[in-house]
């Protein structure tokens, strides 16, 4: 029975997906004293991220102490963690909070549709079960999970060999003795490379631009680290001096402003790395070096990169791929390659925020229609004439360390739901001054950015930066506490 419009007396939450961000909600419902909330999971499991990229290599980018929760120490047995060791953690965490009963997998949100009149959401799905009605509703899939998928690769074609992006691994692939053809050279690239060097005949990679690289220092923690690891005042410690330190380098924005300290160190460690790896291969180094200003695309981090591009099996094709032939792949160049396996390493729909489903608002007013295109919202969570409904990992919240804003987030929206409650009321909507000044403010501070001198997938078509967020951690922890009573209202 659905709780009337006034006077509401207890909440009922839906979450959309169940990553490390859809966790950390449930995590802070619970901390809140509601348990009354739905996870809808389109997947078989949970994981988010880390149940879709599974392809050999898959490897968290940051250090496993600071790309986990706070509140959940882990024994890590790498300083960076592999896709399956990320799985278990969440496994864990989930079990420890008894969150797999609040989840229904294989079971996807096509939309979610506010009512005026009872002030709360329906959320339909794809197996068309009524699943109720829901006082609020919390966004947690993400951004990075639409694949991109190049033109050549759409629909059907002749090609007789396997085909699929890193984000959608064919289970069972077998690389060993393969000619495999890796098309992209990002974060995802670089990882798949080292591991088809190692299991294949022959790799190709497909490089339309080269990307800036930093070396990633991965490796396994030793047996005494694993030890100390295990104490809490030890594992904290560790934790807080990673924290430090990627505040400190994003403080004012210095890593994304071409006259940033930080960014002028970091360019010239990747340049040092480059001339150490791959001095003794000019042809190599010219095809590596970027034009554009560092940090203005993602910064790729890998060991392994740079030694994978000398091995004799691997060839580095300047040309992207116009077309797909029976036997393999036909670069931009017109020439043609055999390939076994083709592997898109073409990263993901970055703009398209919430595109896996629609949302209607108040008037039935739709978000994305709202956008149009240009997605944006206040501290990345709140739209006005959207009521209740917060995202996680939204507009320009995408930074490091990400774990913390999914902290931050959870902990502001669970406050909000339960803080409404409690007051009795059934709307919470964020004022619409408010909303304008804030991304005013930030559009300012990224037009700053070396974001901003060259095309990127933080952008939208427009040329707006609708990904990133331009300072530190602390920052925006501190702006989801101070701004709350500022900006929102409840009734």
């Amino acid at each position: 029975m659905a709780p009337s419009a006034r006077g509401r007396t207890t909440a009922r939450v839906a979450i959309i997906g169940s990553g490390f961000s859809g966790i950390a909600a449930a995590i802070a419902l619970k901390k809140k004293g509601i348990e009354d909330f739905i996870i809808f999971e389109q997947s078989p499991g949970l994981g988010g991220t880390w149940w879709h990229n599974r392809y050999p290599g898959a490897e968290v980018d940051l250090e496993s102490h600071i790309y986990s929760f706070s509140y959940e120490r882990y024994d890590w047995s790498r300083t960076h963690a592999g896709w399956q060791e990320l799985q278990g953690y969440l496994e864990h965490v989930a079990r420890k909070w008894d969150l797999h009963k609040h989840i229904l997998f294989n079971e996807k949100v096509e939309s979610v549709t506010w009512s005026d009149e009872n002030h709360d959401y329906i959320v339909a799905t794809e197996s068309g079960t009524d699943h109720g009605r829901f006082m609020s509703v919390i966004s947690a899939v993400g951004f990075l999970n639409i694949p991109l998928v190049p033109p050549f690769a759409r629909g059907e074609s002749d090609y007789e060999g396997a085909l699929c992006h890193t984000s959608r691994w064919i289970d069972g692939l077998d690389l060993t003795d393969k000619s495999i053809g890796v098309v992209g050279t990002g974060s995802s690239a670089v990882q798949v490379v080292t591991e088809a060097e190692k299991a294949g005949s022959e790799v190709k990679i497909f490089q339309l631009e080269p990307n800036w690289l930093l070396p990633k220092n991965s490796r396994d923690f030793t047996e005494q680290e694993r030890k100390l690891n295990r104490f809490a005042p030890i594992y904290a410690w560790r934790r807080f001096k990673l924290y430090a330190d990627y505040d400190k380098r994003q403080y004012r924005a210095s890593h994304a402003r071409s006259d940033g300290r930080t960014n002028k160190v970091k360019r010239q460690q990747s340049l040092e790395f480059m001339q150490r790896e791959l001095g003794d291969r000019p042809d190599l180094m010219e095809l590596v070096t970027p034009k554009f200003a560092y940090e203005a695309r993602r910064t790729v981090v890998s060991d392994t990169y740079y030694a994978a591009l000398k091995s004799p099996k691997v060839s580095l094709v300047p040309h992207g791929v116009k077309g797909l032939t029976r036997t393999g792949a036909v670069d931009a160049n017109g020439d043609e390659h055999d390939l076994d396996v083709i592997i898109l390493a073409t990263g993901f729909d970055a703009a398209n925020y919430l595109g896996n489903y629609r949302v209607r608002g108040e008037n039935g007013a739709d978000l994305h229609g709202h956008w149009e295109g240009e997605p944006e919202a206040f501290l990345g969570m709140m739209v006005p004439g959207f009521p209740n409904f917060f995202i996680m990992y939204g507009p320009n919240t995408n930074a490091i360390p990400l774990v913390s804003f999914y902290e931050a987030q959870a902990s502001f929206a669970a406050g909000l739901i339960s803080r409404a409650v409690k007051k009795g009321h059934t709307r919470i909507s964020v004022r619409r001054s408010a909303f304008l000044i804030y991304n005013d403010w930030v559009q300012s501070a990224l037009g700053k950015t070396v974001w901003a001198t060259t095309r990127n997938y933080f952008q939208a078509g427009s040329g707006k930066i609708v990904s990133q967020w331009p300072f530190s951690a602390s920052a925006y922890i501190a702006a989801t506490k101070l701004l709350r009573r500022l900006a929102i209202k409840t009734d």
